[in-house]
């Protein structure tokens, strides 16, 4: 089945309906609202309600309301990519310094859209949906939530420290020496055709990202447009009214009038523009991130795999020259042969874990390819239509300003025959 359009997602359509017929999961309706500044310069956040109405059997009642702010949200993204590897998960906006420290209503509501996409995208998501995460972040009471954040924020310390990093890059690096040393080049493979999809993906990138900024160039034209409108249109009322009476006044009241509508229009475009074709091209350009963070799961897992082969490799040569060995103590091949078991099940562990990741991501591909299709076109569909909307707003109300100066001469000949 294609998934529905970005605006679905948002569900209230930019009205107070918070259960709209046109909805991600049937299992669950999801509504983050009500924005609230707490505090104040780089200490403020915002607080949102998130309404929840859901059909899913593991849980408790089927409506439910929290308060959560970005943190929270941050905590359900981080919980989801840690527990799920290889699954494309939804991706969270980004974070801004300046604009968190600003807090615009425009700024505050964007954000409060773009978690509401998030969060009803894991909902709908078939994995994810039924994760003890999502479960917590929908349900938890205010003293079960502060608990899960101690803890997670206790961990991402540690997980951050700089010894762990340097480990990681330390044994990498050994097994890259190993490889150069042997003469064997890495052994475990890609195969050639998942190759491509990752290269696309990579590509797909650039184009999103540029397609974003151009969009955001229309919204900006479009917001200028309405704006020197605006100003013509009173310059043109000032300019009438230099005729106390006449067909000159009459003129200039109506090019007010139909002007001021055109702005009106222009400017009433342009904010639509930011929510219904900007804000899902810049979601699309970050679900590229999203696809790209579970490709380096995949990458991650095949690294482990060709280590532990090469590990074990090179157990086996070792354990083959100690029994070439004249007059060798059997306790050191003994030692020697545990350590070949002990390699060959992190091999085993290592192989398992690629494959499951491997799998799992031929399925989140194939889906992430069925969904991006089906909303890009739904995207440009609607845009256009909007756009085609928009126009004949326009030129009905420029037409209806030619019939107006049209009917000036009668209007003046009549105002002077009386």
């Amino acid at each position: 089945m294609d998934p529905p359009p970005y605006e679905s997602v948002l569900q209230d359509h930019g009205t107070n309906n918070f259960f709209a017929p046109a909805t991600v999961s049937k299992e669950f309706e999801i509504e983050v609202t009500d924005p609230v500044k707490q505090g104040d310069g780089v200490a403020a956040y915002v607080s949102y309600k998130v309404r929840t109405k859901t059909t899913h059997p593991s849980y408790a009642a089927p409506f439910n309301e929290v308060i959560r702010r970005f943190r929270d949200f941050a905590w359900l993204h981080d919980k989801l990519v840690e527990k799920n590897k290889g699954v494309i998960v939804p991706p969270l906006p980004e974070k801004s310094a300046v604009q968190k420290y600003q807090m615009s209503t425009d700024f505050i509501d964007q954000r409060r859209r773009a978690l509401q996409v998030f969060v009803n995208r894991v909902a709908s998501h078939p994995v994810l949906k039924d994760s003890r995460e999502l479960n917590t972040f929908l349900q938890a009471n205010e003293e079960a939530w502060m608990l899960e954040i101690a803890k997670w924020q206790a961990e991402t310390s540690a997980q951050h420290r700089p010894v762990n990093t340097a480990a990681q890059w330390l044994k990498s690096l050994q097994h890259s020496a190993q490889s150069l040393v042997s003469g064997r080049a890495e052994e475990i493979q890609e195969d050639s055709e998942y190759i491509k999809i990752r290269d696309y993906v990579n590509s797909l990138e650039g184009h999103l990202n540029e397609a974003h900024r151009q969009a955001g160039r229309l919204l900006r034209k479009e917001a200028d447009l309405g704006s020197a409108l605006s100003e013509f249109a009173t310059a043109a009322e000032a300019l009438g009214k230099q005729d106390e009476v006449g067909p000159m006044r009459s003129a200039f009241g109506c090019l007010f009038s139909r002007a001021g509508e055109v702005a009106a229009l222009s400017k009433a475009r342009s904010e639509a523009l930011v929510n219904e074709f900007a804000a899902p091209l810049k979601e699309a350009a970050r679900t590229i991130k999203s696809v790209q963070a579970a490709m380096g799961d995949r990458a991650a897992a095949l690294t482990a795999y060709s280590q532990a082969k090469s590990d074990l490799d090179s157990k086996k040569v070792r354990l083959a020259k100690l029994r070439g060995t004249p007059g060798l103590k059997e306790d050191k091949i003994a030692e020697t042969e545990r350590d070949v078991n002990e390699a060959d099940q992190r091999l085993r562990n290592a192989k398992l874990g690629y494959e499951t990741i491997r799998d799992t991501m031929r399925e989140e591909l194939n889906r992430f390819q069925k969904e991006r299709a089906a909303e890009l076109s739904a995207l440009l569909r609607d845009f256009a239509l909007a756009q085609a909307t928009y126009t004949a707003a326009q030129a009905k109300a420029w037409g209806e300003l030619l019939a107006d100066l049209q009917n000036v001469p009668q209007q003046a000949a009549a105002a002077e025959a009386q």
